[in-house]
């Protein structure tokens, strides 16, 4: 067995693929050059025409070997550069991302000389101009084309039924519509509908508390759309949505401008395919629903919210953003939820909590992921204060978490990995769901459970050894743990964490530093020394 001998050494030893690669072709060249020399050795043939085809075959298979010290890799998906985004996403998930906004999406004029011009008032409708009728209260549009409308209904509608190739432009400028019974403004069939919001007018749409559906859809929002709808201008828009939801469409979303008030029963903003948001002004209310939601349970690569600026406020709501994938890339952020801020959840793939009401499913979803390279974000969360049932990824940005103060929920809650390259990250919250970075970031990082729990309204502050203050947040609810990262942080130097009364000298020394163990139920989940693991 002499002749295989050099490869149990090479296998044993060798743990960069190139090399053993190259190994293994060094061997079957070895063996085929003996062939001639040692043919009537039928012993040897028969060695070789069995070690050769299984030298061939762990040529293709083998890659690259792990060492002991290795993560494992069903945990840690590889983070890629996706075209057109500064955030990262893992290469595990299916969800296509388009973050780019079109020059129609972006496009608040119009041509007034050959618009469709509508004037509303009471119950009649009076239409300038072809492409549209009117009839029982009810604005019907038919064709391609700008429709400029103004004045009041006090009970009807705005319909879209154009082909499927068609694009409609609706401007409101100074509008006032409320539909007891259904939705205010229908977008039934179209191939894309922009509603614009006239510079500097104020328009309203309001509906009732049950609804008729008049035909094979199930209409369930103040505006609903089964076309791309993208809404933009210089207006304001104010949405009461008595009924269920205020804004869906069953395709894309996008939002480029405007100033939204919208006060809700279930979800604010609903989109199957995207929400994709770029600028405007958006306060929400919807004290039984969702702040901004978008899933698709039937395509897996659907079901994103892309944020890249504007100014969000969620004042109230049971989920604040959820998607499959949730990309921020700029803005400023203001969530108060009555569950998670940030929530990454497939929408196909229903899966049961082990982690009690604000978490996902202990194993990871390759397709769900929150990822956050700029923007300012302030949530308060009742449940977890960021949660992907995936990976989460920190490139950039400000984030403050004033997370739960009850122990099965967390600041930080993911069931991958969470990943931190760059920004400035506060989570405080309960200790017992505790979760750090994974020992797979770059910028350094800590989590530290406090001896007793820290009362409301209790500034926390880290400090150098030289008294400069590295970062500073107060949080508006209780909390006995805290997770800071800061790219001023450093591999080696000790600070100084304050609470009230309380106070801790850490010495960071590794990428990710804990001081404690999770002490609630489910014990700590965090990747590396983070998220409760103990001292190394």
């Amino acid at each position: 067995m002499n002749d295989i001998a050099p490869f149990r050494f090479f296998r044993k030893n060798i743990v960069c693929s190139h090399f053993y690669h190259v190994t293994i072709v060094y061997l079957i060249t070895a063996m085929m050059l003996n062939y001639k020399r040692k043919r009537e050795n039928k012993l040897t043939m028969k060695r070789l025409k069995i070690l050769i085809p299984f030298l061939i075959i762990m040529l293709l298979l083998t890659g690259c070997q792990s060492s002991a010290n290795t993560a494992p890799t069903n945990t840690t998906a590889v983070a890629v550069a996706a075209a057109g985004l500064t955030a990262v996403v893992p290469s595990t998930s299916t969800i296509a991302v388009d973050p780019e906004f079109s020059d129609r999406d972006l496009k608040t004029t119009y041509d007034d000389s050959t618009a469709v011009h509508v004037t509303m008032a009471g119950t009649t409708i009076q239409v300038s101009g072809d492409g549209a009728t009117a009839s029982g209260g009810v604005l019907t549009i038919s064709k391609e084309g700008v429709y400029v409308v103004t004045g009041s209904l006090s009970d009807g509608q705005i319909m879209v039924a154009a082909a499927d190739t068609d694009k409609v432009q609706i401007v409101l400028n100074g509008v006032t519509i409320n539909c007891a019974d259904n939705a205010p403004i229908y977008i039934k069939s179209a191939n894309k509908v922009f509603i614009t919001l006239g510079k500097d007018t104020v328009n309203t749409l309001t509906d009732g508390s049950a609804y008729v559906q008049t035909d094979e859809n199930t209409v369930d929002s103040v505006i609903f759309s089964k076309a791309d709808l993208t809404i933009n201008g210089e207006g304001t828009l104010n949405i009461t949505a008595n009924y269920k939801h205020a804004i869906v469409s069953k395709d894309d979303l996008v939002i480029t401008g405007g100033t939204y008030n919208i006060t809700s029963v279930k979800d604010a903003l609903s989109s199957k395919n995207c929400i994709k948001i770029k600028d405007g002004v958006i306060n929400i209310t919807s004290a039984t629903g969702k702040g901004i939601t978008s899933k698709n349970d039937e395509d897996n690569t659907k079901g994103y919210v892309y944020i890249c600026g504007g100014t969000i406020k969620i004042a109230n709501s049971v989920e604040g953003i959820e998607g499959t994938a949730i990309i921020v890339e700029g803005g400023t952020i203001d969530i108060t939820s009555q569950d998670d801020g940030f929530n990454a959840a497939d929408g196909i793939t229903t899966t049961t909590n082990s982690n009690g009401p604000g978490g996902g499913a202990m194993e990871a979803d390759a397709n769900c992921y929150l990822t956050i390279s700029g923007g300012t974000i302030n949530i308060n969360a009742t449940g977890d204060g960021i949660d992907s049932n995936g990976n989460l990824y920190i490139s950039g940005g400000t984030i403050y978490v004033s997370g739960p103060t009850a122990n099965d929920n967390g600041a930080l809650d993911y069931n991958g990995t969470a990943e931190i390259t760059g920004g400035t990250t506060v989570a405080a919250g309960s200790s017992g769901m505790a979760q750090g970075f994974s020992d797979t970031s770059t910028q350094y990082s800590l989590l530290n459970n406090f001896t007793t729990a820290c009362a409301a309204g209790t500034e926390i502050t880290l400090t150098d050894a030289s008294g400069n203050t590295i970062v500073s947040y107060t949080p508006v609810k209780s909390y006995q743990s805290v997770v800071i990262s800061s790219p001023a942080l450093q591999n080696g130097a000790t600070y100084t964490l304050t609470s009230g009364s309380q106070t801790a000298a850490i010495a960071l020394t590794s990428v990710v530093t804990s001081n404690g163990q999770a002490t609630g139920m489910g014990g700590g989940k965090g990747g590396g020394q983070g998220g409760g693991m103990k001292p190394q």
